[in-house]
């Protein structure tokens, strides 16, 4: 079925909405689509520009970085050096928590500035102030990253979301929708079956080009068509957000849409962070909005393969400068370059969060993804999963059973757990209907309780397998 609105939604609603809303974001990402083949010296040159802007900014303007700088001998009036910057005292979620006040730059104080509110997988709420000309130019680096799916601005999207936002604004919102986002959403908080239906066949009178949503949500409503024998829904292009994509989601939702699926990294604090281009070789790092270290736990940089913590520093935000944020994300850090030919830096992967993280009873730690994945496929008959860290030696495992659960399962879930966190472990299982989301409407697979209290501290060893 021919988009006879797409056309007019890239080339005239949308212009006119943004001279309307006087906002620069389509002038942003035109000039990012040229600067992201940029060799890889002139990025980096551009990114240590910012850094040094946004260092001055935070010394002149803010009482909590006046403090924290000056440890390191940064006053604002020299440019700072690599390894001042690297000295720099890791930002903590508790850090903004305390001191929300003096984060504020006194040059915004009264300004109308944008609320982002997180509370991330470990339950801490955080709200970040971000200003008016940092919201637009994420805006533009969010668009440019989405069309690499292969999906353009104006085409109808699919969008398997919670809290869809236009609700609530009004007959704005709901004309903003219609005209220019032109999304159809599945509410993730409401996904039960006859919801999905009732969203599959939306989709099927007006198919989308782009389907979106959390990695999980995505997963499950490709399994509904899958399962009802009507995998016809057939986007042009898929992107995954908001939730670790594992392996073995991103072949089911590929194989029921007949669609790459496109992997986007990002958090509520600092947007976007990096997004898989059209090759799919690794996420392009959102280098004009975002520098990115990944560090090993006593804080030195991880090499290239090697799983770290993410840190970030927003090269953007003036309102509430954010630098060398720990988001308590683990990531791979790759020394390619594309063969796509972006000058943007790489990460290989996203490990997951160090939250997600189960602590073994020797002090080390094993990724919650590849755990779950390890689970969930080699033992026969788990539909899903959820691992619970109740304790250092003691485990929950809450699994929906597919009919070929039984007692060979039950003795496989035994040594597996004997084999990767020893014998002093012991474990329970726990049979469920479904697992369910956090209110979010995101899913998550493995909960340490353990790892939550100590997040913050860093493990002494990060394991992948």
């Amino acid at each position: 079925m021919m988009d006879v609105l797409a056309p007019v939604a890239r080339h005239v609603i949308a212009p006119a909405w943004a001279r309307w809303e006087r906002s620069p974001y389509l002038r942003h990402y035109r000039r990012l689509l040229k600067t992201q083949f940029d060799p890889p010296e002139v990025i980096r040159q551009r990114q240590w520009i910012r850094i040094g802007k946004i260092v001055r900014h935070a010394c002149r303007s803010t009482a909590f970085w006046v403090d924290r700088l000056g440890q390191v001998g940064v006053d604002g009036q020299r440019p700072i050096t690599p390894e001042q910057f690297q000295a720099i005292p890791l930002l903590r979620r508790r850090d903004i928590q305390s001191h929300h006040r003096e984060m504020l730059s006194s040059a915004y104080r009264g300004a109308q500035l944008h609320c982002h509110k997180t509370s991330g997988s470990t339950g801490e709420a955080v709200e970040i102030l971000v200003d008016e000309a940092a919201q637009q130019f994420k805006r533009g680096c969010t668009l440019r990253s989405d069309e690499w799916s292969g999906w353009q601005l104006g085409e109808r999207i699919a969008a398997v979301w919670g809290n869809p936002e236009y609700l609530k604004r009004g007959w704005r919102g709901w004309l903003r929708n219609a005209l220019l986002e032109r999304k159809t959403y599945l509410d993730t908080l409401k996904m039960d079956e006859a919801q999905i239906a009732e969203f599959a066949a939306r989709l099927r009178k007006r198919p989308p080009s782009l389907l979106m949503g959390h990695a999980h949500s995505l997963y499950l409503f490709a399994e509904y068509l899958r399962t009802r024998d009507t995998p016809d829904i057939r986007p042009r292009a898929i992107i995954s957000t908001a939730m670790v994509l594992h392996d073995w989601e991103r072949r089911s939702i590929e194989d029921v849409c007949r669609c790459r699926v496109t992997n986007r990294y990002g958090c509520e604090e600092v947007s976007l962070i990096a997004c898989e281009c059209e090759r799919h070789q690794g996420l392009h790092v959102n280098a004009d909005g975002v520098y990115v270290e990944v560090l090993r736990p006593d804080g030195s940089p991880a090499s290239a393969g090697e799983v770290g913590m993410v840190v970030v520093t927003d090269l953007r935000n003036l309102a509430m400068p954010l630098l060398r944020y720990q988001l308590g994300d683990t990531a791979v850090m790759s020394d390619r370059r594309c063969a796509c030919g972006r000058g943007l830096p790489l990460l290989e992967s996203i490990a997951g969060r160090v939250a997600d993280y189960v602590v073994t009873p020797e002090g080390k730690w094993i990724s919650g993804i590849s755990l779950t994945e390890n689970f969930a496929v080699m033992v026969p008959g788990v539909a899903q999963l959820q691992i619970v860290q109740e304790t250092i030696d003691r485990m929950v495992f809450r699994i929906v059973r597919g009919p070929d659960f039984g007692p060979a399962s039950l003795d496989l879930i035994r040594r597996l757990v004997e084999e990767r966190f020893g014998p002093s472990v012991t474990h329970t299982c726990e049979y469920v209907d479904r697992i369910p989301q956090e209110p979010s409407g995101k899913y998550r697979f493995c909960i340490s309780k353990v790892a939550c209290r100590c997040h913050e501290r860093g493990p002494r060893e990060l394991i992948l397998d």
